[in-house]
């Protein structure tokens, strides 16, 4: 899942709630470190009604919860992994940066999982267990990106899902080949034209309403990448591109209208009005929220962090426990992981990442997920 870049520099913000994008991108007064924590509980939420069977919020609109944390996460992305690219264009730094704040917690998450939890959650004895070779691939396989199919013998092999470890860690090679596309357009220098950035944000829509209906659930929400572009597209048009309340109120009913109807019409409609509703939020709000992180950037941690602490819930109270004891118990024990992922693994990290080169340039570490996070989840956990 990439996170806000801050940068020098607090533009003022007009009392009516009306701004122009350009004129915020450089100030640290921003909402992202909420939103994205909030677009990760979102997927927890989710999850909690999917691992027991149950209906997912949003299922009316053909989507779910967790698929609309997984489109903020990629369209807050876009935006600020293309600024990040502008401020130092050193592809060196470009990619110290992004593998600093997706690795480490990473290797972490995958230690953890395979040989403190796995062994206590597993159907096998701790002698089978430790004997396959999947439980030492696991970690490796995390670490590197390679989370399709990675299984942990005996663990979660029961449930609706069984046998999906961490769901969500899908959306983590998707936001890193989005990364890579961004890459290759800014050495090439066509990331600097508009006319090419906008057609391809185009394209990623067009493509994005083809993609989902003819798909299976777990394939097609790979068109979040269509966020992540017009995220990217948004930087080219922050000049123009106002951020006004009258909009961001009318884009809801108009999304619930669209929800109801054709479904190639809801992926066009929801995912621009999650880009444009990220940016308001974050740029054009006063401050909400900042008790909820003032002691740390919990979002990334609480995104890949979620999914075993609830599939070990669901194993303990069955597969008929209720989503919201899934959800009350689940939620305090991922944010205590979470935060002490930040203070331990993740903030340490950041602190190795490197100068950057442009004079403007400042903070621009991504703390999602896609995703957030950055790193974004999947809305169904079969997609593991």
């Amino acid at each position: 899942m990439g996170g806000p870049d801050r940068t020098r520099g607090d533009a003022p913000r007009r009392p009516s709630g009306t701004v122009r994008l350009g004129e915020r991108l450089d100030s640290r007064d921003n909402n992202f470190d909420v939103l994205r924590l909030f677009a990760a509980w979102a997927v927890l939420v989710s999850h909690s009604f999917a691992l027991v069977g149950h209906e997912e919020p949003l299922h009316q609109f053909g989507t779910t919860l967790g698929n609309l944390g997984v489109l903020v996460f990629f369209a807050v992305s876009g935006l600020l992994i293309r600024r990040s690219w502008e401020y130092d264009p050193s592809p060196r730094d470009f990619w110290a940066k992004r593998a600093l704040r997706l690795i480490p917690a990473l290797a972490t998450v995958g230690v953890v999982t395979a040989f403190v939890l796995g062994p206590l959650v597993t159907s096998l004895s701790p002698g089978d267990y430790f004997s396959r070779a999947e439980t030492w691939i696991y970690p490796v396989r995390i670490t590197l990106l390679f989370p399709f199919g990675a299984e942990l013998p005996g663990v979660f092999d029961h449930g609706y899902y069984p046998g999906a470890v961490n769901g969500p860690l899908w959306s983590l090679p998707v936001e890193v080949f989005a990364y890579l596309v961004l890459f290759l357009l800014g050495i090439s220098g066509l990331l600097a034209r508009r006319a090419v950035i906008t057609g391809l944000a185009v394209l990623g829509l067009a493509w994005a309403a083809v993609w989902v209906p003819h798909t299976s659930d777990a394939i097609g929400s790979t068109y979040v990448l269509a966020a992540f572009a017009v995220g990217a597209a948004a930087y080219s048009w922050r000049d123009r591109l106002v951020l006004a309340w009258p909009v961001a109120l009318a884009l809801l009913p108009i999304c619930v209208a669209t929800g109801l109807g054709p479904e190639p019409l809801r992926v066009v409609v929801w995912t621009l009005a999650a880009v444009y509703l990220s940016y308001w939020f974050a740029y054009a709000l006063p401050p909400v929220g900042r008790v909820l992180t003032r002691f740390g950037d919990a979002s990334y941690g609480v995104y890949i962090w979620a999914f075993p602490v609830q599939q070990t819930v669901v194993q303990v109270a069955g597969d008929d426990a209720s989503p919201w004891l899934v959800l009350v118990v689940a939620t305090p024990v991922v944010w205590l992981l979470a935060i002490t992922s930040w203070r331990l693994i993740e903030r340490p990290a950041l602190r190795h990442k490197p100068r950057p080169t442009a004079a403007t340039a400042g903070d621009d570490t991504p703390r999602t997920a896609p995703g957030a996070d950055d790193p974004v989840a999947h809305p169904r956990p079969h997609g593991s």
